[in-house]
């Protein structure tokens, strides 16, 4: 952490100020592991606080939580959290968010190869002479 002077937030109309060692307080004793996500999509942009990446809008939920701001992950943004990750100078690590995607899914294509036909088959089941 080069900076160590707080800085002034405004966030969806609420103010708070916080310093890096106050975010890293809050965000080492947060409960988030390396795999602290597991619902819903995969994040693609992480913070690095004390050689642990942690989901960027997860890790600012936590630190407004612990302002007790009243704020809801649904009233952050991505671009809301970086920003704010940048200006207290914490690494920012973008991966692939990939779980569910439809890239991943598309990998399957062509692998499954059945004989007959779905109109065929239905016909012979609902269809009758």
């Amino acid at each position: 952490m080069a900076a160590k002077k707080e800085i002034e937030i405004k966030l969806r109309g609420k103010r708070f100020q916080i310093s890096p060692a106050e975010a890293q307080k809050f965000l080492r004793t947060s409960g988030y592991g390396k795999d602290g996500h597991t619902k819903g999509k995969a994040p693609k942009y992480f913070v690095v606080v004390g050689g642990t990446k942690m989901p960027i809008k997860q890790a600012l939920k936590r630190i407004m939580d612990k302002k007790g701001l009243g704020l809801t992950i649904l009233d952050i943004t991505t671009k809301d959290a970086v920003g704010i990750f940048r200006r207290l100078h914490f690494p920012i690590v973008v991966e692939g968010g990939a779980k569910g995607s439809k890239s991943s899914i598309m990998k399957y294509i062509g692998m499954f190869d059945f004989e007959g036909s779905s109109v065929e088959d239905k016909r012979k089941l609902y269809d009758h002479p």
